[in-house]
């Protein structure tokens, strides 16, 4: 995990804002707007610090939004919710590229 002082200043306010624990978790529009950035760039940071390790959670179903992982049960809805993206990414993937002999490369 990155050394939070190795971390932006917008990262740093990003886990300041961010609550403990699924039941408090925040969307990402009111992230956006706590932190005067857009939505995208909230997306973007949630990305870079689970990347250096940091637990962030997220949540699609009532409260969804983001938050730290405090319990077992969190984390592993977490791992299961990116699983089943990553899968629906390949699925759309694969469907793209049946069609790939139709188009050259630049």
């Amino acid at each position: 995990m990155k050394d939070v002082t190795q971390l932006l200043d917008i990262e740093r306010q990003f886990l300041s804002a961010l609550p403990d624990g699924r039941d408090n978790a925040v969307t990402l529009l009111k992230l956006s707007r706590t932190l005067h950035i857009g939505k995208h760039q909230v997306s973007e940071i949630v990305a870079r610090l689970r990347n250096a390790g940091y637990l962030v959670g997220s949540s699609k179903s009532r409260p969804n939004g983001v938050y730290f992982i405090i319990t077992a049960q969190e984390f592993w809805e977490t791992v299961n919710t990116i699983k089943k993206s990553i899968q629906s990414q390949q699925a759309t993937l694969d469907a793209l590229m049946i069609h790939e002999e139709r188009f050259t490369r630049e």
